[in-house]
């Protein structure tokens, strides 16, 4: 049993890595940064999941879904964060394999080891944050509404868009027949639905 406790201990020791000093002022910018990417990714991510819903899928717009859809989304984006630090961790264990076997330790050898520890905990950093913000609700409130306003205003200029080319055709000889097929093709887009309760914005009425 003894031999067998030793022989668990040295593989322990040989997989371990080095205690390095980390920077813990960058780590926290590289935090704060990669958070503000990550949130405006999800509001663009959001927005999308809205509009596709609305439209493609003619489903009225439910907050609660686009809530369900922003938090799986933060795990999603937490777990990749995950998967970076795992990578960091095995390639610097691979390096310091590599300079256990040489039996030697450059200068920049160990650079590069304390930076890929670096990364490694400013990776698993964000994922903690990223994984908090999720259950933080007026975080995700703030995604959803931001996401929510942003595909209320790309629709609306959609539509305009749809209005203005139905204008320019009113003078074609055929246009009281193709606009039935119109009217009915805007009839599918929720507005009204997708503008509730936007701040000194009314949805068209259509119907």
């Amino acid at each position: 049993m003894a031999g067998r406790r030793s022989r668990l201990g040295a593989l322990f020791r040989r997989n371990r890595l080095p205690l390095l000093p980390i920077d813990s002022a960058v780590v926290a910018r590289a935090v704060d940064e990669g958070v503000l990417i990550t949130r405006l990714a999800l509001t663009m991510a959001t927005k999308n999941f809205i509009i596709v819903g609305s439209i493609r899928e003619d489903r009225a717009f439910d907050s609660e879904s686009a809530r369900v859809f922003v938090r799986s989304e933060l795990i999603d984006l937490a777990l990749e964060q995950v998967s970076y630090a795992r990578r960091m961790r095995a390639e610097s264990a691979t390096l310091v394999a590599k300079k256990r076997k040489s039996g030697t330790q450059t200068e920049e050898a160990g650079e590069e080891l304390r930076l890929l520890t670096q990364r490694r905990v400013t990776y698993s950093a964000l994922a903690s944050e990223l994984t908090r913000l999720r259950g933080v609700p007026s975080v995700v409130d703030e995604v959803v509404e931001t996401a929510r306003e942003s595909a209320w205003s790309e629709v609306r200029a959609n539509v305009e868009g749809r209005l203005d080319r139905v204008a320019g055709s009113a003078t074609e000889a055929d246009y009281a027949q193709k606009r039935a097929g119109r009217m009915m093709a805007l009839r599918h887009i929720d507005l009204q639905a997708l503008g509730r309760n936007t701040p000194g914005r009314a949805a068209p009425k259509l119907r």
